[in-house]
């Protein structure tokens, strides 16, 4: 586990972190993998939620 993982504030680091989230994705429930995984998602979404703009449909 990346104990480094924080905000992210660029789109280098927003990269490494969904490259990462991808390769444990599928991580087993109660490993430090899915731990991760759960700590990834969230600041991923952050992230996305900041820096990419999805209009609502019409």
């Amino acid at each position: 586990m990346n104990d480094l993982w924080k905000t992210l504030k660029s789109d280098e680091e927003y990269n490494i972190a969904l490259k990462r989230t991808i390769e444990i994705f599928h991580a087993e429930q109660g490993t430090p993998e899915s731990d991760e995984l759960e700590l990834l998602l969230s600041i991923v979404m952050d992230y996305e939620n900041r820096h990419f703009h999805i209009p609502s449909p019409d």
